[in-house]
């Protein structure tokens, strides 16, 4: 059988991407090749031991792993494909096997696929086995004799586990444990796998079967192509509504510039707040204008600001509010806050930078709604949509002290 593959999901998204588990990446190699007293196998290696490590070896050169092994890619053009030994206890996997070298040659004995140098020094895919062509038809094919499976316990499960398990089914040629990374970068067990068998008729005996259980539980099964389709189709369906959400919050906010843009915008209704205290949010004015039952509009501030403006809905309602500040000043957040009401040339230069921004906010829309439809022949996009004209004010310029 073969070695694994873990499948990690690097996003908050629901996304898995398929890597080389680290265990069967090279590090640097300590050892010397020469056998030593500390190294040389003191028993004769069990006939399961030198299973394994002819799996694994199998594993690092067979067409799965090859696919995306670029350390092994590279080191086979440079000897007609041979690789030394010293090489090969590069890998973790294999170096926890054994750090022999005549175990390894003596497990290899009976493969196929491997070709042991006539100095036992190196190693090689044989050449009866050319690589396949990497290409979508080969995907595909791999992706048919490959099965979806769910149901495994989260906890305390590893590859070696659920290769001893599946030796009792049809021979597979890979098991893809599916993962995730949370907030803290560390790897979780979704519970889920890919197992790839050797033959597409070997993957339809194992669907065949009424029952397949993991412990006592019924595991599910599907055909993983049918479980892509399944992941692409709601990927597409989530896409869709996010963009219907935009879409309608584009939409609102265009109504909303419209009829503001087409009717008068009301006189009186802008005052001018001076001396803002630290830590001042647009939720804690609101607080302290609310009190006067006065509809606020828009509320123009961000934190950290020394000053503020608040637009209210109706007519003269800013003088409404002022008459009841004593001395036209107010406490927010333990500091006077002095108020005023936007005038003449500087009341009606801030309302035409409100008409002209919902007028800029209109036209950039319809800009970027023909961009798209030009570019993909339909509406839509990946981009955010225009903010509403309730979340931004023209430039605080617009004011003066």
């Amino acid at each position: 059988m073969a070695n694994d593959q873990e499948e990690y999901n690097t996003e908050k998204k629901d996304e898995s991407v398929t890597e080389e588990v680290t265990e069967n990446k090279p590090v640097e190699n300590t050892k010397d090749d020469t056998k030593t007293e500390e190294t040389k196998e003191t028993l004769e290696p069990t006939k399961e031991l030198l299973e394994q490590i002819k799996d694994q070896i199998e594993f690092y050169f067979g067409n799965v792993n090859m696919q995306r092994d670029k350390f092994l890619t590279e080191q086979i053009k440079l000897d007609e494909g041979w690789i030394p030994l010293s090489v090969m206890l590069n890998f973790n996997m294999l170096a926890t096997m054994t750090t022999d070298c005549d175990v390894i040659v003596k497990s290899l004995e009976s493969s196929e696929l491997i070709e042991v140098s006539e100095d036992k020094k190196k190693i090689r895919r044989s050449l009866k086995f050319p690589l396949p062509t990497y290409n979508e038809e080969y995907r595909k094919a791999q992706e048919a004799k490959t099965v979806y499976m769910k149901g495994f316990p989260l906890e305390n499960m590893n590859i070696q586990k659920l290769k001893t398990y599946f030796n009792q089914y049809e021979a597979y040629e890979n098991i893809v444990m599916r993962k995730y990374l949370d907030k803290d970068k560390t790897l979780h067990f979704k519970g889920s796998i890919y197992l790839q068998f050797k033959t597409l008729d070997d993957a339809k005996t194992f669907m065949a079967r009424k029952s397949v259980k993991y412990n006592g539980s019924e595991l599910i099964r599907k055909w993983a192509a049918d479980y892509n389709a399944e992941r692409a189709s709601e990927k597409e369906e989530r896409k869709q509504r996010i963009q219907e959400a935009r879409n309608k919050k584009t939409e609102a906010a265009l109504k909303d510039s419209k009829s503001i843009d087409n009717v008068h915008l009301p006189k009186g209704a802008i005052i001018h707040m001076k001396g803002m205290p630290e830590d001042c949010t647009r939720n804690i004015i609101r607080s302290h204008i609310d009190v006067f039952s006065v509809p606020i509009a828009y509320i123009h501030f961000e934190s950290g600001d020394k000053e503020a403006w608040i637009r209210f809905q109706e007519e003269n309602s800013a003088k409404t509010v002022l008459d009841n500040l004593p001395n036209n000043m107010i406490r927010i957040e333990g500091a006077d806050v002095t108020c005023r009401v936007l005038e003449n040339e500087e009341e009606q230069k801030y309302l035409d930078e409100v008409k002209k921004y919902i007028s800029d906010l209109r036209q950039r829309h319809k800009n970027r709604s023909e961009s798209k439809k030009n570019r993909t022949g339909h509406k839509g996009g990946r981009k955010r949509p225009a903010t509403s004209p309730a979340d931004h004010e023209p430039t605080k310029t617009a004011a003066v002290e």
